[in-house]
């Protein structure tokens, strides 16, 4: 099985060796994280695809951030990074060949996931609100009656990484996705598939990546 790679801030970014996928949470709004960015610029086409979306700037920052980190694992210069979208909007890593890359905020939180198979992450605050009810299938509905706060937020992340690890999170509706206790994690099945979920809290936050079943991750 694979050790996921955990990195936490700017000053921990490291080479990872082998094929372990890395997660690197950061918080955008430390002086050293804009440092750390700053090797990495823009091209025109990032900048036409980031000019429409919301919090373009934020956006910005965080795809910097990621070719930063790509370049680290791959060996190139972050400029030589190519990340386009996929034809349902997901971000899709062009060059080098053979990555996977996703993606996600809430600011001033970052979390970026990069690994070899399929990976969807994501993240939220511990405080943030809990999803509505109607965003849990009625088996989940009945298997997380008194649940805190923090477990409804948790299988949250879990949908949400599982949608991104599938590339279908721009069409897909938490409701559809069904969450289970697999091990030390959950498991995440919808009609488009099935993925195996870790999860952790860490500075605040819940924090899930998502992968195949025989990703083997842990």
């Amino acid at each position: 099985m694979s050790e996921i790679v955990w990195l936490s801030g700017a000053d921990d970014l490291t080479t990872a060796t082998g094929e372990a996928p890395v997660v690197w949470h950061l918080r955008l709004d430390r002086p050293e994280t804009e440092r750390l960015a700053g090797g990495a610029t823009l091209s025109a086409a990032d900048l036409q695809d980031l000019a429409s979306k919301p919090d373009a700037g934020m956006r910005a920052l965080r795809r910097r951030l990621a070719k930063i980190l790509l370049a680290r694992l791959s060996g190139l210069h972050p400029d030589e990074i190519i990340i386009g979208r996929s034809a349902l909007g997901a971000p899709q890593v062009l060059h080098p060949e053979g990555w996977h890359i996703s993606l996600a905020g809430r600011f001033p939180h970052c979390l970026i996931g990069l690994s070899r198979p399929p990976i969807g992450v994501d993240i939220e605050p511990l405080d943030a609100e809990p999803p509505p009810e109607d965003s849990f299938t009625p088996t989940e509905r009945l298997a997380l009656q008194g649940a805190t706060d923090t477990t409804l937020i948790t299988r949250w992340t879990a949908k949400e990484a599982h949608a991104k690890c599938l590339g279908v999170a721009s069409r897909i509706d938490a409701a559809e996705m069904e969450t289970v206790v697999f091990g030390a994690g959950l498991r995440v099945v919808s009609r488009e598939g099935e993925t195996h979920v870790c999860v952790r809290a860490e500075a605040g936050t819940v924090q899930a990546v998502a992968g195949l079943p025989d990703s083997g991750w842990r």
